[in-house]
């Protein structure tokens, strides 16, 4: 059984899972890899097969309870006095003879030269001369090998994740102090979509900017799929969030970023019987819910000349459910029509837009071979408040 969550046993996860990452409280590999333990992945096999491979050391994990709820923690033991494997090419060379799937090494040797190459800028050095000291290099090498370990443990196809935590301020580290996010950590997070935040301590370190480059197939604002169970994983900082880890089952959903056909639902209510302020208040409430694609209503004239309208609401198949009792909820309609529609998806990616001398979340798409950016619209109000300008105003020229 999935630790916390009733029900949820590992033969259930073999369909086509995915997992989002939700950063709001930061990533580091120890916090992934505990995330990935309080979903009920066991890492006594792979430090066994790190034994055999000439690492010995041990993944000590205790529960823990903090704001955010329970999770887990973990700490990684070196069973002698030194570590070695300090180098890049030293790790990669476990990652090479430690009995794996191939697909497991292959995303681990990925993050090893993301990372690799972020330390490289940040010291103005060549690749071959980086030198993990600030942290243990088995720290660095089970965290990383054990995070694509456990993803595919659980049957893992696709990553996505939240937009990511801009934070400032400074720590102190080997080199002295240093400006945050880290100069490492900041060349793994160019071209990525992130928001501001008020925390003055590091949320992403260099090996969580690592994973996330080279393991997040999407950035976006929401999981997507049928939720199968969470874990949190907290890391070494004292502080009341860590990073949660959502399981989910994506089997009826396209990839976006690569566009293509997928089944949404569509339903349909008439409603005759609420009052303005009413109908108001539900079209808000049913745009605000997660699996809610699309709210949309078409004012007419019903039965006996009563003013009516349509209301249309769209989802994945997955979300029926939730769609459902939130239209009964909202409108108290007595009937509801529900018709599975196949609609096409172009392909997408979230990107950070510069928009009048801001950057902002924005999504990439493509149409007949050409690329567009559009910002966030929600970014943009946002924007246009600060500016005490209408939303129109930022995309409009002047004249």
């Amino acid at each position: 059984m999935w630790p916390g969550i009733p029900g949820i046993r590992s033969s259930d996860l073999r369909v086509r899972m995915e997992v989002y990452l939700d950063c709001g409280g930061g990533i580091s590999g120890d916090m992934t890899l505990a995330a990935l333990a309080h979903l009920g992945v066991d890492f006594f096999p792979l430090t066994a097969a790190l034994e055999k491979a000439g690492v010995a050391c041990e993944i000590e994990l205790r529960e823990e309870i903090r704001a955010a709820g329970p999770g887990r923690h973990i700490d990684v033991r070196w069973r002698q006095d030194e570590q070695p494997l300090r180098h890049p090419a030293d790790i990669a060379a476990i990652f090479n003879a430690v009995d794996v799937p191939g697909t497991v090494r292959d995303r681990a040797l990925s993050v090893l030269e993301a990372l690799t190459l972020a330390e490289a800028y940040a010291h103005q050095i060549q690749p071959e001369e980086v030198h993990f000291h600030e942290v243990g290099a088995v720290d660095t090498l089970v965290d990383i090998l054990g995070v694509c370990y456990g993803l595919e443990q659980l049957g893992v196809q696709r990553i996505t994740s939240s937009f990511l935590p801009w934070f400032s301020g400074s720590i102190e580290c080997a080199h002295g102090r240093i400006p945050l996010p880290a100069p490492a950590t900041a060349w793994l997070l160019r071209n990525k979509p992130v928001y501001a935040t008020d925390a003055r301590e590091e949320l992403i370190t260099p090996t969580g900017a690592a994973l996330l480059h080279a393991l997040v197939d999407e950035f976006t604002g929401a999981p997507c799929g049928t939720f199968a169970a969470m874990g949190t994983g907290y890391g070494s900082r004292p502080a009341a969030s860590g990073l949660r880890m959502w399981l989910l089952d994506a089997s009826s959903r396209v990839d976006h970023q690569l566009g293509g056909r997928e089944l949404v639902s569509q339903l349909e209510t008439h409603l005759d019987h609420l009052t303005g302020e009413e109908l108001g208040q539900a079209l808000t409430a049913l745009a605000d819910i997660p699996e809610v694609l699309d709210v949309l209503w078409l004012p007419g004239i019903g039965k006996k000349s009563r003013p009516s309208g349509l209301l249309r609401v769209l989802c994945l198949t997955d979300h029926e459910g939730v769609a459902e009792q939130a239209v009964l909820r909202h409108t108290h309609t007595l009937g509801i029509r529900l018709q599975r529609l196949e609609r096409l998806v172009s392909p997408r990616c979230a990107v950070t837009a510069r928009v009048t001398g801001r950057d902002m979340p924005a999504k990439r798409y493509e149409i007949e071979g050409r690329s567009y950016v559009r910002p966030e619209a929600d970014a943009v109000g946002r924007a246009a408040q600060e500016d005490g300008l209408g939303a129109p105003a930022l995309r409009l020229i002047p004249d």
